[in-house]
């Protein structure tokens, strides 16, 4: 297609198509630098990372635990019971005695959702 075919409503149509793209651009162009000045969104950093509180030591929840239950003796103490006493959260604990708690020989299961320590 050349221009020298176009007819010249055509090359009025074309022309018309060009200077809405110019403006368009323009519009983009200050969108975008409106959105680099806006502020960063709560809870995150300049590199678009979640904060993060501060991290408790892996060992904590396991130790914590383990010293409740031998407090508790063989009546043991289910799941809710220790989360309060811990000030976990429950489902952390649930989950702490099926894949950690497993392997430690000493921590029973004696009842649904209920554990003791016979060590």
């Amino acid at each position: 297609m050349s221009l020298s075919s176009l007819s010249s409503s055509q090359i009025h149509r074309l022309i018309k198509l060009v200077k809405e793209k110019e403006l368009l651009q323009a519009r983009l162009v200050e969108v975008q630098q409106l959105l680099g000045n806006f502020p960063n969104e709560v809870g995150r950093n300049s590199s678009g990372a979640r904060k993060r509180g501060p991290r408790r030591r892996r060992a904590a929840l396991k130790d914590a635990l383990i010293k409740t239950l031998q407090a508790a003796g063989k009546k043991g103490l289910s799941v809710k019971e220790l989360a309060v006493k811990l000030k976990a959260k429950s489902t952390s604990v649930s989950v702490w005695f099926y894949t950690t708690g497993k392997k430690i020989k000493a921590i029973k299961k004696i009842g649904r959702a209920r554990f003791a320590y016979s060590g």
